[in-house]
């Protein structure tokens, strides 16, 4: 057996072992849930295509066995798949033909900034099939989150019975059914970024990269993405399931131009005194204020305008061709 595919099959199994811990165990979960699509990263961004591929079935089979059809049908489409194609758009590359045959032709890999935009694009799809799965119509999709929030561990927070009444618990499923899709879609996006970026980072320092390290201050996304953004965001206020579809495509997106604000910054902060206190505060406020990210995003959306880094790099600060954030 080739060892692409030796290779694959142990990550697989990796993989299925975490995401199994993770829908078992409680102390870990979170932490063993969000490393589970790392081993397939790492099969495709050191051995290839093909390696990632053997790795997201040969873990959705072990998943499927040990915890039943529906449970690998998850790990498929929220981890296997998703993480196998990601790999695969980020090992393309083209040959980039000198101006009139002069020297040897030099490698263009896929860009950064479309690799972010098919995650986002995912993470919105996730998101509205995962609507349709907890309800087909408006009130089902309310009504299934009410029954998880009374079903749910919070409630034996007021055993009395005089914080979560019944009218509270409608409100609250209200509040978080309009917010569900958003939220989902931007926690895939980033364990699935993180754990690339995690593998890209392995890989790279093992010698085991197939492509050079990018430079993730130069993250720029496709034009078209603004359109969507504007279309996605306009139809979030249809009521409805197509709101719900539209909100998880806007959340998704958001989060794509809060990571190229985080680029602009990173770019334009460069050389300055207090960088550091400027980048930590940057990132708590994103944590912890949510206007902040918003901000970053409205910086991320405005740059192709703009042109901040293009600026820095006129003044004297080029980026960093390390590509390190």
């Amino acid at each position: 057996m080739p060892t692409p595919l030796i290779i694959g099959a142990g990550s697989g199994l990796v993989s299925a072992a975490l995401f199994a811990s993770a829908a078992t165990a409680t102390t870990l979960a979170g932490l063993l849930f969000y490393l589970a699509p790392l081993p397939i990263c790492l099969a495709g961004l050191g051995w290839g295509s093909a390696a990632a591929l053997t790795s997201a079935l040969v873990g959705t089979l072990i998943v499927g066995l040990a915890l039943g059809p529906g449970t690998g049908a998850v790990f498929a489409f929220t981890i296997a798949l998703p993480l196998a194609l990601l790999t695969y758009l980020a090992l393309l590359s083209r040959s980039n033909e000198p101006p009139q045959g002069d020297g040897a032709a030099a490698l263009e890999w896929y860009p950064p900034g479309r690799l972010i935009a098919w995650a986002a694009l995912i993470a919105g799809a996730l998101a509205g099939i995962l609507v349709m799965i907890l309800g087909y119509d408006q009130e089902t999709y309310r009504e299934s989150i009410r029954q998880m929030l009374e079903h749910s561990a919070i409630k034996e927070l007021d055993k009395d019975g005089t914080l979560f009444t019944e009218e509270n618990i409608v409100n609250l499923s209200a509040a978080i059914a309009r917010a569900l899709p958003a939220a989902f879609a931007i926690v895939w996006l980033t364990i699935a970024l993180f754990n690339l970026w995690l593998g890209g980072l392995i890989v790279e320092a093992s010698g085991r990269a197939l492509r050079p390290w990018p430079d993730l201050h130069g993250l720029e996304l496709p034009n078209f993405l603004v359109i969507l953004f504007a279309v996605a965001m306009a139809a979030s206020f249809i009521p409805g399931l197509p709101g719900l579809f539209a909100t998880g495509f806007a959340g998704a997106l958001l989060f794509a131009y809060v990571l190229q604000g985080l680029a602009v910054i990173h770019t334009y902060s460069k050389g300055m005194p207090a960088r550091p206190f400027l980048l930590a505060a940057v990132y708590f406020g994103i944590l912890l204020l949510g206007w902040v990210a918003i901000l970053v995003a409205i910086l991320g959306l405005a740059e192709p305008m703009l042109g901040l880094r293009q600026r820095a790099g006129s003044s004297g600060q080029p980026p960093s061709s390390s590509g390190t954030t």
